[in-house]
């Protein structure tokens, strides 16, 4: 019966049908969003057999095992007395609406509310570099790093020669890379750090379930950005290692956001670092003994600020950093800030920032005014241009400089910084983190460099996007179509 049908229809007529019934079949089961479904489909039509394969490393859900670990902060489902009387301290209201978002932390995060946290603002790489050099200067014990793109350039040279000597001088260094992000370092910078001692742990393709040399994993990253010096000192945001991040690149000038904390939230990155450090090891199947626990200060009081850590991964439960973020959308009042380098947020986001934009409550926007990423680039144009009908305020940042920052603050009273960027990637691919900062005070510090930020950008409307020539807006309009994708 095959073999007739075969030879009626011809073998290619007859691959083809097998073809599309297979993949449309996988591509369905996996039960995705109805426009990413469709997304794939048009893939797989305009280019057979090759989309299917693309689709097997950049569109399967592939993962089966977690980076978790038997790491556990005492985190109760609810609010105690104390915490509460922290709240009202620091933000002057004790208002039911912060109380169900720190109770959706520590529930889809699992993050205590961290107290007693004293944070510093780095509004560049060059801030950052210097107090975190700085600080790896000073470490004694440990330094624990975990980044998504290292690179073999100046600022790179300078880490990686700072790390072999506080190696030889008998500091423990562990050091968690991306294999994709840093995928052009030098074998030579490997080696050199793992000579001197200090432990390297690639996040890669380790979790394939196919064969152990076919990267079916490479759409994941982990994206993350943290570092923890001593126990005691912790990094987090939007800077990574490079030239480019202090302004030595062709985008220019570069604005991001980088946090140091010192108190509570610090044991909260250091529980971050170790799932994700412990499950790689375990993975490569190597057997070093970790004890994470001996790695767990308690901690003193250093300032005022409230912390939660919102983290998520391809393999999360829950998509936490979006979940956190509509939250804080539904829950402002007067004002939301936002700064992001990519905009292609789900329709969880782009509706409530339409709904608190007719609301009256005042949404701002600070996108770049230059692109680094092309298709996401131009996608995202389409996403600002939606939401500009509905009252929020976009802003294009000054030409000749690149903005990273990554943040969301409400009201001047809490804030979001961190790893995540507002796209579908950030919130179902890569490992983010990110700080919830409650603090009236260094929410405004924030939202003063986002102010002054402004000043010097280009406030864009409809007409803007209305007087775009055609190129322009098909290019805009055909990269939106995998906008779900990337």
């Amino acid at each position: 019966m095959a073999f007739a049908i075969i030879f009626k229809f011809g073998f290619w007529t007859f691959f083809v049908l097998i073809y599309a019934f297979v993949a449309t079949t996988v591509v369905i089961l996996e039960r995705k969003r109805p426009e990413k479904t469709i997304s794939w489909l048009l893939i797989f039509a305009v280019i057979p057999l090759i989309g299917f394969v693309i689709y097997l490393f950049f569109g399967r859900n592939w993962k089966r095992r977690k980076l978790t670990s038997d790491i556990y902060l005492d985190s109760k489902p609810t609010l105690s007395e104390k915490e509460k009387e922290w709240l009202t301290k620091v933000l002057g209201e004790n208002d039911i609406q912060y109380l169900q978002l720190i109770n959706l932390l520590k529930r889809n995060s699992k993050s205590p509310l961290f107290l007693g946290n004293d944070i510093e603002i780095f509004k560049n790489g060059k801030e950052k570099f210097a107090s975190f050099f700085k600080e790896i200067e000073n470490a004694k014990e440990s330094i624990h790093l975990e980044y998504y793109i290292v690179k073999d350039d100046e600022t790179g040279k300078k880490l990686k020669d700072l790390l072999i000597k506080k190696a030889k001088e008998g500091v423990e260094i562990k050091f968690i890379m991306d294999k994709i992000g840093s995928g052009r370092l030098k074998k030579s910078y490997i080696k050199q750090l793992e000579n001197a001692g200090v432990e390297i742990a690639f996040y890669s393709y380790f979790l394939s379930p196919l064969l152990k040399f076919v990267n079916t994993q490479v759409n994941y990253r982990n994206h993350r950005k943290i570092a923890i010096i001593d126990s005691e000192i912790g990094f987090i945001g939007g800077i990574n290692i490079g030239n480019e991040y202090i302004g030595k690149s062709s985008l220019g000038y570069w604005r991001d956001l980088h946090l140091k904390v010192r108190g509570e939230a610090v044991n909260g990155l250091q529980k971050i670092f170790f799932e994700d450090y412990q499950t790689i090891v375990k993975a490569e199947r190597k057997k070093e003994k970790i004890d994470p626990g001996k790695y767990f200060k308690k901690q003193e009081r250093k300032g005022d600020s409230l912390i939660q850590i919102a983290v998520s991964g391809p393999e999360s439960e829950n998509s936490s950093i979006m979940q956190m973020i509509h939250k804080m959308i539904n829950i402002a009042k007067d004002h939301i800030y936002i700064a992001t380098p990519y905009f292609i947020p789900d329709d969880s986001i782009l509706s409530a920032l339409k709904i608190a934009a007719l609301s009256g409550i005042k949404v701002k926007i600070l996108f770049p005014g230059k692109m680094d990423h092309f298709l996401v680039y131009f996608a995202s144009r389409t996403y600002l241009e939606e939401i500009i009908k509905y009252g929020v305020e976009v802003y294009f940042y000054k030409k000749d400089r690149f903005i990273h920052s990554k943040f969301v603050s409400i009201d001047g009273l809490i804030s979001t910084v961190g790893t995540a960027n507002i796209d579908i990637r950030s919130f179902e691919l890569n490992y983010e983190a990110n700080f919830l900062i409650y603090d009236r005070e260094k929410t405004q510090q924030i939202e003063d460099i986002f102010l002054e930020d402004l000043k010097i950008s280009s406030h864009i409307s409809q007409d803007y996007f209305n007087n775009q020539p055609f190129p322009i807006k098909f290019t805009e309009a055909f990269c939106r179509i995998f906008s779900n994708l990337l």
